[in-house]
């Protein structure tokens, strides 16, 4: 009994390492697997892909192609390049005790209706969908931090009072503060999923036909955006 009594104790102390070290890695692989990019990308593994002209109404389709404007292009806040879709998010360091996190206090997303083309065939990708019915996952490929020794540069420093904020304190000091940036630029390669419907429209995709594939999305087959080379080929990565 005492021999027992021991071996308890020994496997408790040793135990409660391993638990809470088991439960951080079951924590880092479920966030993982669920994050908003792996459920994206698994979604568009569901699909192949189609040929634009080949689509049917009401079909859920995945396209890859160029994106290009059907009228005048936005210009991206921060990186200043003129795109189809734009998502910004600024981030500011904030201290607890001996503890730090990073806090969003800015998140902006603009877009617009744009043309997709692949081997000669055109389509519209409706972007202006709701929020609730579409996905769109940008590569955030432009990136600056202000801080301590790093003051943010003029355009930043407007950039941040259009949003009623600034990168200094109370006292003047610098806070840390960290600005990410993704685009659809023109004539970027990208997929989309969504569903397709021919509709009438102005744009001439086709001299045959007033028809051009739209591709939408609703709450059940949500329009999904992105500019990941790991959608075009399972094998890379960006």
């Amino acid at each position: 009994m005492i021999a027992l009594h021991f071996l308890q104790v020994d496997i408790g102390k040793g135990g409660i390492f391993f638990i809470f070290l088991s439960i951080f890695l079951i924590v880092i692989m479920l966030t993982q697997i669920y994050s908003k990019k792996n459920k994206m990308l698994r979604k568009l593994k569901e699909h192949s892909f189609k040929r634009i002209q080949l689509c049917k109404d009401n079909e859920y389709i995945k396209v890859k192609g160029k994106a290009f404007p059907i009228g005048e292009p936005l210009l991206s806040p921060i990186g200043k390049r003129k795109c189809l879709y734009y998502k910004i998010q600024v981030e500011e360091k904030r201290s607890n005790g001996k503890s730090s996190s990073w806090r969003t206090i800015i998140k902006e997303e603009k877009f617009q209706n744009f043309m997709i083309e692949n081997e000669g065939d055109k389509a519209i990708v409706m972007a202006e969908t709701p929020k609730l019915d579409k996905t769109t996952y940008l590569n955030q490929d432009v990136a600056y931090t202000s801080g301590t020794w790093n003051d943010a540069p003029e355009f930043l420093e407007k950039y941040l009072a259009s949003h009623g904020r600034k990168s200094t304190g109370f006292l003047g000091f610098n806070k840390s503060l960290r600005y990410k940036e993704g685009i659809i630029e023109i004539g970027e390669q990208i997929t989309v999923l969504g569903v397709g419907n021919w509709k009438e429209s102005d744009h001439n995709f086709d001299r045959y036909s007033s028809k051009s594939l739209h591709i939408s999305g609703n709450r059940q087959q949500k329009l999904i955006i992105t500019d990941l080379l790991k959608a075009l080929n399972p094998k890379k990565s960006r």
